[in-house]
């Protein structure tokens, strides 16, 4: 009986055990963990100050559906895709990848002969015309295999019913090209530069560049709604992930114009005003062609593209490997999937259509050197939650990149335009704050740390500064001259910018020097109503905020020391001062402070502008406690009638007298009173 008890007992503690094991590392290993943030401040300088806001609480957890229950959450196409491309032996094809016999009894028909396919090529015209042209014909025999002919790089694909025309498919292809025969034969691990390979001055590799972006999803945002893909930067990948990156327009085209050509959309006004066309910008592709690169561009929502909503986009050729034709003639065809204004095609998503293209161009990126631009929209604008659907997703794509070895050649700019524009959470006081607050995460090789150490101590140093895609403008120049990087040269061009200050503070500095703590939004050119740095304004210490922020701060360090029953709790014998964080946008405008009622007024600059009044409220106190006689000072967030501790409380002198060092504590010793 013994032994059977104790035989119950070990497998109880090995199944508790190999419980909890899972449950620690396998919330890791699928990266459902929320971080918290703990520090008060995400920018903390002589220029600016930014509030850090929560990734999660309970005022943002009724935005957030978890389970997913309704229905619209579930991104699901209505039809399948009858045909897939495979390439063999350097031919692309097209293979029927449904059975023909679901086929046929879907359309109530017998034979494939009854069905007649169509392959034609397609031309996008101005205002969402598509012009088909070279109708070829083909039936559905077997083994249903249809050889595209060499240099097709697009396709409209239609199948009727034969005897009465009714359409009964549609749907298009792309078909990415292999790489030049002669970069074929050579290793793939080590990129080769084109033609120019004889011209470079240095014997350093080039360094790649991709730009993954999604639209309207702050950092926050990006850390609750897509967990996994955190999880595995953080744990696989170099990078530094940049917490003061502040928007500088209202929506993406004028943050993705200061990206890509370093310019204003007022500046960029000026060189497309002759012809509305946008050839005559100077996109960074372009440098980076004329440096040998191999270029590409993509968006999965054509129609919101940013270069063709209210534009005329371009009119002659751009990247070596361009989307935008394609992806329109998707958007003529497509179908609503299961959520709201996200499209399919079959039952490929838009958002999936451009992943393909990042894993057609795969051989390419393993050959020679790249710049890949590419830009998810589709469905991501109208829902707090919809971005956790591309989590998978990107969690995939960059592991395919890790595992092909293209991340040991490239540097990823994992980012995002702003946070969401509109919606019930965008106007909570958060969801302002983080409508102007985007995604941005570099991603670099691993070997950069030895070869351009002060260049990546930089890149890590600037985690905590104000920083907008103007910067990341100069960074793309800098990575261009892969010769700069050198700490010589980094040294050099730090000591210039330093020379630089006021008026002189340059709006653009790469991210590869120490961007100056000078910097304010004012010298980046971010507009007030945008910007997320903060001032302190000076309330009463009788004023109700005030005294409930020192009573949660008092209250908070005797909690921390209820274990300790020598030490003395402590109570609130004064309040020496007292400040309320407010928004730069609002400070000379729309703050005011009216008796004892406290109101800050902020504008909302979504798509409908409306005036509202928050109730939270970012206060630091510095008060003295009794009877320790000592100083303390601490930041509180004030959420409707709920308060919460920001930050560390951190003792700030007086009291020398009574601290005896009764416990053994270093940590909390300084908050002990133990009395005489």
């Amino acid at each position: 009986m013994v032994e059977q008890c104790f035989r119950k007992f070990g497998l109880i503690v090995i199944l508790s055990a190999l419980v909890f094991y899972l449950y620690i590392y396998g919330a890791n290993e699928t990266g459902t963990e929320i971080p918290k943030i703990l520090e008060p401040f995400f920018v903390n300088t002589e220029g600016c100050r930014i509030i850090a806001m929560d990734v999660m609480n309970h005022q943002i957890e009724k935005f957030t559906n978890w389970e997913w229950k309704h229905p619209r959450f579930y991104l699901k196409c209505p039809k399948t895709t009858w045909f897939r491309t495979e390439m063999a032996n350097g031919d692309w094809y097209l293979k029927l990848s449904r059975d023909i016999g679901e086929i046929l009894k879907e359309n109530k028909l017998t034979n494939d002969w009854q069905i007649t396919c169509y392959w034609l090529n397609f031309k996008i015209r101005w205002r969402w015309h598509s012009k088909l042209t070279h109708r070829t014909r083909f039936y559905l025999e077997f083994p249903y295999v249809l050889k595209v002919p060499k240099g097709v790089k697009q396709l409209r694909l239609q199948c009727v019913e034969t005897e009465t025309n009714k359409t009964l498919y549609n749907d298009a292809h792309f078909f990415i090209q292999p790489p030049p025969e002669k970069l074929l034969r050579k290793a793939p691990p080590r990129l080769q530069f084109w033609d120019k390979i004889d011209e470079r001055k240095t014997n350093m590799p080039p360094i790649s560049v991709m730009i993954l972006g999604m639209d309207s999803v702050s950092h926050l945002n990006f850390l609750r709604q897509m967990p996994k893909t955190a999880a595995y930067m953080r744990t696989n990948m170099s990078h530094v992930e940049f917490w003061g990156m502040n928007k500088i327009g209202v929506n993406t085209y004028p943050n993705l114009i200061s990206l890509l050509t370093g310019l204003s959309t007022q500046e960029a006004y000026k060189l497309i005003l002759k012809d509305k066309y946008m050839d005559r910008l100077p996109l960074i592709w372009k440098d980076f062609k004329k440096a040998g690169y191999n270029t590409s561009f993509g968006e999965d929502h054509a129609r919101l593209s940013v270069f063709y909503f209210d534009q005329k986009g371009f009119e002659n050729e751009t990247t070596d490997h361009n989307l935008h034709d394609f992806m329109a003639e998707l958007f003529l065809i497509r179908e609503n999937s299961s959520l709201p204004l996200a499209y399919c095609v079959g039952e490929r998503t838009f958002l999936d259509v451009l992943m393909e293209m990042t894993d057609r161009l795969l051989p390419h990126y393993q050959r020679y050197p790249f710049f890949s631009f590419y830009w998810w929209s589709n469905g991501l604008h109208e829902f707090f939650n919809a971005p956790r659907l591309m989590d998978d997703r990107f969690q995939r794509l960059l592991r395919s990149l890790d595992d092909s070895g293209v991340t040991n050649n490239t540097i990823i700019f994992f980012m995002s335009d702003h946070g969401l524009r509109w919606g019930k959470f965008r106007y909570t006081f958060q969801g302002m704050i983080e409508d102007s607050q985007p995604l941005l995460s570099v991603l670099y090789p691993k070997w950069m740390q030895n070869t351009f150490p002060q260049a990546i101590q930089n890149l890590h140093a600037n985690a905590h500064s104000l920083v907008t895609t103007y910067d990341l403008h100069a960074t793309l120049k800098h990575i261009l001259d892969i010769d700069s990087l050198q700490d010589k040269s980094i040294r050099k061009m730090s000591e210039d910018l330093w020379e630089l200050k006021g008026k002189k503070t340059p709006r653009a500095v790469s991210l590869f020097l120490p961007v100056p703590p000078w910097r304010s939004c004012n010298s980046s050119h971010i507009k007030r109503r945008f910007c997320l740095c903060h001032r302190q304004v000076s309330i009463p210490s009788t004023h109700r905020i005030a005294e409930q922020s020192a009573q949660f701060i008092v209250d908070s360090i005797n909690k921390m020391l209820e274990e300790y029953a020598m030490c003395i709790p402590l109570q609130v014998d004064s309040i020496l001062s007292a400040h309320v964080e407010v928004p730069e946008r609002d400070f000379k405008k729309n703050y005011r402070i009216a008796g004892r009622h406290l109101n800050g007024r902020y504008r909302d600059r979504g798509p409908s502008v409306r005036t509202r009044e928050y109730s939270d409220r970012d206060v630091i106190v510095r008060l003295k406690a009794k009877p320790m006689e000592a100083f303390f000072e601490g930041m509180t967030r004030k959420h409707g009638s709920a308060i919460s501790l920001i930050g560390e409380i951190i003792r700030v002198g007086g009291g020398e007298n009574n601290t005896n060092g009764c416990i053994a504590n270093s940590k909390l010793e300084p908050f002990c009173h133990c009395g005489v």
